[in-house]
């Protein structure tokens, strides 16, 4: 029969290698991406045409 603190430090070491595994699982983070001016302006669609309803309920382009 053990003593508990032999079952202690089983535990620890069970346990680190445990934590040693997770670690290396997680993944890398990604770099930010630099974007420009006028590649923000598109996704945000400026420069496209709008439409509205217009009299009698049909879509006109403003």
């Amino acid at each position: 029969m053990r003593t508990i603190q032999q079952e202690l430090k089983k535990w620890m070491k069970v346990n680190k290698e445990r934590q040693n595994k997770r670690k290396k699982a997680r993944k890398k983070k990604r770099g930010k991406e630099r974007l420009t001016e006028r590649e923000i302006k598109e996704l945000m669609g400026v420069g496209r045409p709008v439409y509205r309803r217009g009299k009698g309920g049909a879509f006109r382009q403003r």
